[in-house]
């Protein structure tokens, strides 16, 4: 029997084997990790990654099957039968920290421009929280197994890392008189909004406005983030809310003969010209029926990088052969509003982002909305910013990162990364109701918000609950039924708004003189959103005595 060399501890355990990432030794090792959790393949999301520098003896394409009812993953090397939910191309280190690194690295890996993304965006904040949370401990155990990894569990988010002493979830002093007067103007809605802190959301901030009755509740609950109270101050992210008053602008410049919406985007922009991009019109983009379907929208994985890469990748984007406009709602997260704040740049000469603010905020009163954040800024606020919490199912809320980084709040992303209190959101739409005229001046004439809140897109429903859309706002579409009910059972059919990536609502209702902005910073399934949003869109209605 031979001896162990001098100096080996013979108590300490060997170290694991590891093994290349995606190597046929890891794929069995992840793979049995995995086992004790359940996957129901009819259910479960499939997840394609091709990796473009594969090293020798390691899978180029790898499938991966997400329960996300279990948390459980299964691995299979090759491209899989039929479109994946998601569809990811990257380099093999990003493949790595899409699996193993923490929070905030595999969100910058949308700020690189290394990376590309087709298919159901909303799955990734789904996979993200699967893979944060690894609520049964096999992703550590391979990782332990993985070679290029560091020992050692990965950091904990800083918001975790606040003392138990510290931490507090009440009211600040000064809100409470604001929640004691929703209470007493609004009880119904309150009790929906309470009803959903700590189940679907842990904050929340609403905003709802009664002309008739000279109804004016602003009003915050809960947690923004971790430990840290919402205030009626607080500047929560608007997601596609910030669709609207981008519409605006078009609309403006509409009226000054400087656009046309039925014009193709390229007379605007001819280096969008080629490839059948000169068919889109700005008609197709604020109605979202261009031939472009959102799982290939170009800027999937680089919403937040660079301005002109995100540019480029716009003017080498190829419309699908057999795609036609006007067929189905094809819903354009990102790249069609980019292309709307190049043109206003193009024919005003000011930026998207400065233009906003001088011919639509100001008009509007809307003081504490921003477009965008300077660095500076960024770091005097970041740990104040609300956080979307990740929610619904039968794991923990998980706060995230997305849109929360430096690189997110402070590069334009027209038409999602709008911040503000929602009493803002709710004062444009106030301005809207009025016809036009905010309490700064006019921002747009009474014919144009007829013909933009109007019904231009109508008979086309898709899976998310759109329906009927005007320029650039959503519809209440409650008479095609219950799934694309969009504000409440009671609001009138010429109520228009918009929705938020399943956070935030606001609309408005010229029928009932009604404006109501809510935003919940716990992003739920499609389904539980639109029943906690019914919910406290038809509170509103019975408190106000509308119904």
């Amino acid at each position: 029997m031979g001896t162990a060399p001098a100096g080996t501890d013979l108590s300490a355990p060997a170290a694991p084997t590891r093994y290349g990432l995606f190597s046929p030794e890891w794929l069995a090792r992840a793979n049995s990790a995995f086992a004790v959790l359940p996957a129901d393949e009819t259910s479960a999301i499939r997840v394609e990654l091709t990796v473009t520098d594969a090293p020798a003896g390691t899978a180029g394409a790898l499938g991966i099957l997400v329960d996300l009812t279990t948390g459980a993953l299964r691995f299979s090397a090759g491209h899989q039968a039929g479109r994946p939910a998601l569809a990811f191309t990257l380099t093999h280190a990003d493949a790595r920290t899409l699996l193993f690194g923490d929070q905030t690295h595999r969100t910058r890996l949308f700020e690189h421009g290394g990376l590309r993304l087709e298919g159901a965006f909303l799955f990734v904040f789904l996979l993200d929280r699967i893979l944060q949370q690894d609520v049964s401990g096999a992703l550590a155990a391979v990782r332990a197994r993985t070679t290029g990894l560091p020992d050692g569990p990965l950091p904990a988010p800083a918001w975790r890392e606040r003392p138990a002493a510290a931490r507090t979830s009440a009211a600040p002093r000064d809100e409470t008189a604001e929640i004691q007067a929703a209470q007493d103007a609004l009880p119904r809605t309150m009790a929906a909004l309470r009803a959903e802190l700590g189940r679907t959301t842990p904050g929340a901030q609403v905003y709802v406005s009664h002309a008739p009755t000279r109804t004016a509740v602003s009003v915050a609950l809960g947690e923004s983030r971790p430990h840290v109270p919402f205030t009626r101050g607080s500047s929560p992210i608007w997601y596609c809310c910030s669709k609207a008053v981008g519409a605006v602008a078009v609309g403006q410049l509409w009226e000054r003969g400087l656009v046309d919406p039925l014009r193709p985007v390229a007379e605007y922009l001819p280096w969008f010209e080629g490839e059948g991009r000169e068919k889109i019109t700005l008609y197709q983009l604020l109605t979202h029926t261009s031939a472009v379907p959102m799982a290939l929208d170009p800027l999937h994985g680089t919403f937040a990088a660079d301005v002109e890469l995100r540019r480029e990748q716009l003017r080498t984007m190829r419309i699908p052969p057999d795609a036609e406009a006007g067929t189905r709602i094809n819903y354009a997260p990102w790249w069609a509003w980019f292309l709307l704040a190049d043109i206003v740049q193009a024919v005003d000469g000011r930026s998207y982002e400065r233009y906003l603010t001088e011919e639509v905020l100001a008009p509007c009163a809307m003081t504490g909305t921003r477009m965008v954040l300077t660095p500076e800024e960024y770091q005097e606020e970041a740990r104040l910013l609300p956080l979307i919490h990740i929610t619904g199912g039968v794991f923990p809320a998980e706060p995230t990162q997305w849109y929360a980084t430096e690189a997110s709040c402070t590069r334009p992303i027209p038409g999602l990364n709008m911040r503000g209190p929602v009493r803002d959101l709710g004062r444009f739409f106030e301005t809207l109701l009025a016809g036009g005229q905010g309490p700064g001046g006019r921002i747009l004439r009474p014919q144009t918000v007829m013909a933009m809140t109007a019904r231009h897109r109508v008979g086309l429903t898709d899976p998310f609950g759109n329906a009927d859309w005007g320029l650039g706002f959503r519809l209440e579409s409650h008479h095609l039924g219950e799934a694309y009910t969009a504000f409440s059972r009671y609001a009138s059919r010429r109520t228009f708004g918009h929705y938020g990536l399943w956070t935030s609502v606001a609309f408005a209702d010229p029928d009932a003189s009604v404006v109501a902005a809510v935003h919940l910073n716990g992003k739920a399934s499609q389904d539980e959103h639109q029943e906690r949003m019914l919910s406290i869109g038809d509170a509103i209605y019975h408190d106000l005595d509308l119904v």
